[in-house]
């Protein structure tokens, strides 16, 4: 599913955009006017969007979270190597 990486990625382009915004108005000296406030709100809606989406995208079955443990490759059980002590 290549759009959802597309998607992903433009949720966390807008990230760094919103970021570096409110970097701008914040060295400009326009905090007082709001501007950094609105940018970092805007950073952490679309923060939220990009963690709503991944697990929606896992609810959905668009993507498939591998196996993180180690013991295990794909649910089978990988033999270990016992030292003798």
């Amino acid at each position: 599913m290549w759009w959802v990486k597309l998607v992903v990625l433009l949720l966390l382009a807008a990230v760094v955009v919103s970021l570096f915004r409110g970097l701008t108005a914040l060295v400009k000296g326009q905090g007082r006017e709001g501007k950094t406030a609105r940018a970092l709100t805007w950073r952490v809606i679309f923060s939220t969007a990009v963690l709503g989406f991944l697990f929606l995208s896992m609810y959905m079955g668009w993507l498939k979270p591998h196996d993180v443990n180690p013991t295990t490759r794909g649910g089978v059980p990988i033999e270990q190597k016992t030292t003798a002590e």
